[in-house]
């Protein structure tokens, strides 16, 4: 994704907006605008930007996907929780022909560990000795549960595990097909992601660790990068 650097605008100002930030100057990206909550995004104006990357709230976001694509603005959207309304945000993207690039988690570290889940969950359909549990702790306040991340990793497991059908959060609806989610929320914890196989010979994880915000905001800043220019719907992958 190694393309010419777009003007950006950040939306939401928040950690991870301040993180996205100091990591675009440093990279010699140029911020044109800072939307948050007390500086909103006007149609009516013309904006220099070329990319807007999105971190701000399930409820916001997709009127911000909505004036971004007005102004006929591409957009990297790294808020999750809205993924109930993507088939409305595919028909935006088309209407206004824009480009939009959007992951529930923009961390490099995450896209390799999908790729090693991908394989072990293959394997499973050999085996069949081993059942199987995804695990998420995020900081107290994120709005939504289970994490997008955690919702990727399950559906990757679905995909190639042929003796799970169902994903599940309530410990009371598990069964032999079904993969739970169990979601923890605690203090500021950054992201923990794991992966439990279990059997009666052994226990095996896969696991990733985010230590700070750092990044979610690099793989935010490829993305636009990639997204630069480009016109259609497209979900971040390495």
């Amino acid at each position: 994704m190694n393309q010419e650097k777009p003007k950006i605008a950040l939306i939401g100002y928040g950690k991870m907006g301040k993180e996205i930030e100091s990591l675009a100057k440093a990279r010699n990206f140029i911020i044109t605008d800072i939307f948050d909550i007390d500086f909103p995004i006007d149609t009516t104006k013309e904006y220099s930007f070329e990319v807007a990357i999105d971190f701000t709230t399930p409820e916001s976001v997709v009127d911000n996907i909505k004036k971004v694509a007005t102004l006929g603005k591409n957009i990297v959207v790294g808020t999750t929780g809205w993924y109930d309304k993507i088939e409305e945000v595919k028909k935006i993207v088309e209407y206004y022909q824009i480009g939009l690039i959007f992951s529930p988690n923009f961390s490099i570290g995450i896209h390799i560990i999908l790729k090693l889940i991908d394989e072990a969950s293959k394997i499973l359909n050999e085996i069949n000795n081993y059942d199987i549990l995804v695990e998420e702790t995020h900081h107290r306040h994120k709005k939504d549960s289970p994490s997008g991340t955690a919702l990727k990793i399950a559906e990757h497991i679905l995909h190639n595990f042929k003796a799970k059908e169902r994903i599940v959060t309530d410990p009371r609806d598990i069964d032999s097909k079904s993969i739970q989610i169990a979601s923890l929320r605690l203090g500021e914890v950054f992201g923990i992601h794991r992966v439990i196989l279990d059997s009666e010979f052994d226990t095996l994880e896969i696991s990733h660790t985010a230590k700070n915000r750092k990044g979610f905001a690099i793989g935010a800043l490829l993305a636009a990068e990639f997204i630069h220019r480009k016109k259609g719907f497209y979900e971040f992958n390495i």
